[in-house]
């Protein structure tokens, strides 16, 4: 069996940088494009984040750079977690790289249209960037296989107000889009990163004397998730990915999905159906999950 042809949208973000490099490790994933798009930073900070962790441990995979608001509100961020670079306190040292195109949308849209297969989406932050491509190109979903989104939360709770999940609070308008499209959505709902929260001590020992490890040891010094309690990191984007390359660890549940525009912006609901279109997935055991986190992140 090939690899799979895997298309990245991210705005990172800590925890988008583990599951950047879970995603460049693993031989199972065909990684073909990395585009940026606005969410725990702005988005020319998540865009120097994702060139850099992209040309750094993805070797040529082209890096291009998407949208920088939401379709019709006010942007937000999330760097009171991250720390104001987006990578708590890592500082990209001087390189070379360069973006491939400055235009992520339709860079994404030439890649799904040239990859002669269906492609996944794996996206890791508010949708901006996939209901842009929706808007521009109806056929869109034609050449895409799969959705898997790090976004929403099953009951109706969230992460950055009392009711959202941070990435459908910053643009519930494109998560709409999206789950009227069509397309086969598998989401990784909010509870999960902290189900699978990994302690700082076991990534960073695991990583000892690596390059990647020794980037991380900095950046978790710059970063502070309450949610996950001190020396955790939850790991909500790496369940994204663990889920395409590990599908045995989890459950997937079908399901209905909804995500409020109006009075409370990015409440969702996925809620159990056998016949819904959507599915969420539910961790199997968070022990074996964690296992195989801490190998991903550094593989032999």
């Amino acid at each position: 069996m090939g690899r799979i042809p895997l298309i990245i949208d991210a705005d990172p973000g800590v925890d988008d940088a583990l599951a950047l490099k879970i995603a460049f490790g693993s031989p199972k994933l065909d990684v073909r494009l990395v585009c940026s798009v606005a969410g725990n930073v702005g988005i020319g900070r998540t865009t120097a984040n994702a060139l850099f962790l992209t040309k750094r441990y993805g070797g040529d995979v082209p890096v291009v750079r998407g949208s920088g608001s939401p379709l019709s509100r006010q942007a937000t961020d999330a760097s009171s977690v991250h720390g104001a670079s987006g990578i708590g306190d890592y500082v990209i040292p001087e390189h070379g790289y360069k973006l491939d195109s400055e235009d992520g949308v339709e860079a994404m849209y030439e890649a799904l249209k040239g990859a002669g297969e269906p492609v996944t989406l794996l996206t890791l932050g508010p949708l901006t960037n996939i209901a842009t491509l929706l808007a521009r190109h109806p056929d869109a979903p034609k050449y895409v296989k799969r959705v898997y989104a790090m976004i929403a939360s099953v009951d109706g709770t969230g992460n950055i107000t009392e009711y959202a999940e941070f990435n459908a609070y910053c643009d519930p308008e494109a998560l709409d889009a999206v789950i009227r499209s069509g397309m086969d959505v598998v989401f990784a709902p909010m509870h999960l990163g902290r189900d699978a929260k990994l302690a700082q001590k076991d990534i960073l020992d695991r990583g000892k004397g690596t390059e990647f490890g020794d980037m991380l040891d900095q950046i978790f010094r710059g970063y502070i998730d309450e949610a996950a309690g001190k020396g955790y990191v939850a790991m909500y984007d790496a369940n994204a990915v663990e889920a395409i390359i590990h599908p045995e660890l989890y459950d997937f549940v079908r399901c209905t999905a909804e995500v409020d525009t109006g009075d409370h912006p990015g409440r969702t609901f996925l809620r159990p159906d056998a016949a819904g279109r959507y599915c969420y997935i539910e961790i199997k055991d968070t022990d074996a999950l964690a296992e195989a986190m801490l190998a991903d992140l550094y593989p032999e």
